[in-house]
């Protein structure tokens, strides 16, 4: 199977003169659409509160914050609008869209979200439900029996649930053709950063149940039904809830009937047409995890940082803007950009790098453009294991150039121009303060099985999640860059091996907006709880 996923990775490079295959031009009458709903299905409406009614930015990525809320509707209504919620509505030229506190490549949204909740989770008993974002609501899919409900809250930790996340592969494919895989994988990496951080927020610990093959989920949330006219595929189920100090599962009984429950809703078309794209079905079958042994679930606490002192976290999560420019002129002090690499390495914020309970493999190559302090040119930040990488290129210098980060002087130049002809030629990667290409230990990844694959892109979205909320926290901006020459960067590298594979590329600096953009609030009128 490591042979084929290789064989997917090469047919998907860009290359100069030669993009992977898509559809060749946009066809907006198929456009998907970026709302999942089931008809006929029962909905709850959630709440939210004043975005201003929040904890510091940067006292929760070391550890979950304070004692852990009750899982109960207001708590939950908060997680999903911290993390999957829509953040505004756009409108220009008659057009109106939605942006969402979780990023997406071309705003497309691939990812989905069920629910598992426990009996007194909400006013009704145990449910299996959907989260729609545009309602900010939940649509019941099943409840519960209650011997089934018995056995649930039987098997988890008091005071919390389960949520899965699951990909419309069609949704990226639309516009992106083969390529499509490897955002879906993004964008599920940057939903898991925010599930995390939004959980934190409350106390909460987020952990990937290993325990449970993917397949097996789609019976579980019924996405392997009659019904769906376009493929939706579950990517990971997740305990949310108290810290926990040791894995557990579901046990088989359990999972068996809740893929035998009778659900409610029909799934909504979401294009008039529906083209397939058989490479990407053949990876995502062959890219599934079967069940895994269970990982440790305690990581140490990591180092609080306080770089954004007083700083509340609720406006920047809604805040957030993938820029589509950057003005070229703007930089930033080497400090700066030192705490943000200080914020991406593993140790440092377990939330949400221990989520996944697997080592890290991604390192950062970073082309610095304007940053005072410190000699434009190449650097590599060795995220995961401290050292100098040996076996590239002979003339790098390897020169440390900071006493406690990893961050090694590669070569010293303008590298501008270098990083938009890498990035597809987007002036955006040479017009920031900064650019970087995620490189992961793709053949050490891989020997494990092919599973691994899509789980290099995850760690590439949550620290693509990362850099967005410290380029808001410092007033700047962010953007995630999916289109780039694979190979070519490789050959800066001097890599002859498939060792490391660039798997992203990002860049931070001084966004230019649109202003003919209006901006609309998100939902028409917040829906508070109650007050005690």
């Amino acid at each position: 199977m490591s042979d084929a996923v290789r064989a997917y990775h090469q047919l998907s490079k860009h290359r100069p003169g030669q993009f992977a295959a898509g559809p060749g031009q946009l066809d907006w009458a198929t456009q998907p659409a970026p709302f999942r709903r089931y008809a006929g299905t029962r909905l709850i409406e959630l709440w939210q509160r004043p975005q201003e009614e929040s904890p510091a930015y940067d006292a929760l990525f070391a550890a979950p914050l304070g004692p852990p809320a009750p899982c109960n509707r207001a708590s939950i209504s908060q997680l999903l609008y911290d993390s999957l919620g829509l953040s505004a509505w756009k409108e220009a030229g008659g057009s109106r869209w939605a942006l969402r506190v979780n990023p997406s490549s071309g705003n497309l949204h691939p990812t989905e979200a069920y629910l598992l909740l426990p009996a007194g989770s909400l006013e009704d008993g145990a449910l299996l439900a959907h989260y729609c974002a545009d309602a900010h609501a939940l649509e019941v899919r099943a409840e519960l029996p209650a011997a089934l409900a018995t056995q649930l809250s039987a098997a988890l930790p008091a005071g919390g649930c389960l949520l899965a996340l699951a990909s419309i592969p069609w949704r990226e494919a639309w516009k992106y053709g083969e390529r499509a895989y490897r955002y879906c994988q993004h964008d599920l990496g940057h939903a898991l950063a925010a599930v995390a951080i939004a959980a934190s927020a409350l106390g909460w610990q987020v952990r990937l149940l290993r325990g449970v093959a993917e397949v097996q989920l789609d019976a579980v949330f019924g996405l392997d039904r009659d019904g769906f006219h376009e493929a939706e595929h579950s990517d990971c189920l997740l305990w949310i809830g108290p810290p926990q100090a040791r894995a557990f599962g579901l046990p088989a009984p359990v999972l068996d009937s809740l893929a035998a429950l009778e659900l409610a809703g029909t799934p909504n078309r979401l294009s008039r047409q529906y083209r397939e794209w058989p490479e990407l079905a053949r990876v995502q079958a062959l890219c599934r995890a079967p069940a895994l042994p269970a990982a440790p679930w305690l990581a140490a606490p990591g180092r609080a940082q306080s770089d954004n002192p007083g700083l509340p976290l609720r406006p920047l999560l809604h805040r957030r803007r993938s820029a589509q420019a950057m003005d070229g002129q703007a930089g930033i002090s080497a400090e700066l950009l030192y705490a943000w690499l200080q914020r991406v390495l593993p140790a440092n914020s377990p939330v949400p790098f221990a989520l996944s309970g697997e080592p890290a493999q991604v390192d950062l190559l970073l082309f610095v453009h304007r940053v005072q302090g410190l000699m434009p040119g190449l650097y590599w930040l060795a995220r995961v294991d401290g050292q100098a990488q040996p076996g590239l290129r002979e003339d790098f210098s390897w020169q440390r150039v900071h006493d406690e980060l990893p961050l090694y002087r590669l070569l010293e130049g303008d590298a501008r121009g270098l990083a938009a002809f890498l990035s597809c030629g987007q002036d955006i990667a040479s017009d920031g303060c900064v650019a970087l290409a995620m490189l992961a230990r793709f053949d050490a990844a891989l020997a494990d099985g092919a599973w691994r694959y899509p789980r290099l892109y995850w760690e590439c979205g949550q620290i693509g999640q990362l850099l967005y909320l410290e380029a808001e926290a410092a007033g700047l901006s962010a953007t995630g860059i999916g289109c780039y020459f694979d190979d070519a960067l490789h050959e800066l590298l001097g890599l002859a091996d498939s060792r490391w594979q660039s798997l992203y590329h990002f860049t931070l600096g001084r966004a230019v907006w649109d202003e003919r953009l209006t901006s609309l609030p998100a939902y028409e009128q917040p829906r508070r709880p109650p007050q005690p």
